[in-house]
């Protein structure tokens, strides 16, 4: 099989996939509760119920609503918030852009040091440094995240007032752009203890894997090649044995950026964060699906893409991998 076919065929199992997806989070929130709920009250009037059913489409069958439902996610029209009354759609980019500034800089640190962590962990095998390194990475990946973030919490915004005790900015500030939400010193101050939690707990996956990966590597000929031709063993363990060791760290890389915005709602609900993990939950108690249903599609759709997008890097990163 070619390439070409390879990618082709991932793509409509992809598309499949999610159409799946899309099915099972549609029944499923109808087995909630009823979203007439919100809008229920005493004073209201048969017309005006009607009137409020008809506008968000709730009159309708459900075969109706669920064929009105598969059109609207391939036009990329995610109806109206039974909560917010506005457009479902805006409202969740904006939540996703504020979970963004949380999340890739935790990703990306936790990634590059638990990496490098994990090369140094597999050269200082047997070592003191090693299991120093092993108990703190699973302590941390075993610890929940709320855990980690109450801790830092208490002790540097409460007991020492190091830093804020949560949201974006201070009470009563505005900003105009995430832009200039990125120029404000402010928002780092704030943004400091829920990247660190986060960090804390994604680095424990990849110095695990790192270590496990190079110690399978460690053993091939061309490291005792390497060494026979008398380069450093720094350069041995970092220019070679960690270049074919890293292929687990990417796979566990690409997924972990979809999966971290859903595990993130237990963070963004302890520093009180506007992001989208944490309007999700409450879409979910709120009855409002327009929004929680695109909080799910989002995220795996974003799981799809990357596990496609890892499984093209193995072809280019690795030449063993075939595509027959």
């Amino acid at each position: 099989m070619s390439f070409r076919r390879f990618v082709l065929r991932r793509a409509i199992s992809t598309v499949l996939i999610y159409v799946v997806i899309a099915t099972i989070v549609f029944f499923l929130f109808r087995q909630v509760g009823d979203p007439r709920a919100l809008f229920m009250n005493p004073s209201m009037t048969p017309e005006q119920f009607a009137q409020i059913e008809e506008q968000f489409g709730l009159n309708d069958p459900l075969y109706v609503q669920y064929y009105k439902y598969l059109i609207n996610l391939f036009t990329f029209e995610f109806g109206l918030s039974f909560y917010y009354r506005e457009a479902a759609g805006p409202l969740l980019i904006e939540r996703l852009q504020n979970s963004l500034l949380l999340t890739v800089p935790a990703i990306v640190l936790s990634y590059v040091f638990g990496t490098l962590g994990g090369v140094l962990l597999a050269w200082k095998r047997g070592e003191s440094i090693e299991r120093a390194g092993l108990v703190m990475a699973l302590t941390f990946r075993s610890a929940p995240r709320f855990w980690v973030g109450l801790l830092l919490l208490f002790f540097l915004a409460g007991v020492y007032q190091l830093f804020p005790a949560g949201g974006m900015l201070d009470p009563g500030s505005t900003f105009e752009s995430h832009y200039a939400l990125l120029t404000n010193p402010d928002f780092f101050h704030h943004a400091i203890l829920p990247v660190v939690s986060m960090s804390l707990y994604l680095m424990g996956l990849p110095m695990m894997l790192m270590r496990t990966s190079m110690l399978e590597v460690i053993g091939e000929d061309f490291v005792d090649i390497c060494r026979a031709k008398g380069m450093r063993e720094r350069d041995v363990m970092y220019k070679h044995v960690a270049r074919n060791a890293i292929l687990p760290v990417v796979t566990a890389f690409a997924v972990a950026i979809a999966f971290s915005f859903g595990g993130n709602v237990l963070v963004e609900t302890v520093f009180s964060y506007p992001g989208v993990g944490r309007l999700m939950v409450n879409s979910v108690f709120r009855g409002d699906f327009p929004v929680a249903q695109f909080a799910f599609l989002l995220m795996a759709g974003m799981v799809l893409i990357m596990n496609f997008v890892a499984d093209i890097l193995y072809g280019y990163l690795d030449p063993r991998v075939t595509y027959d």
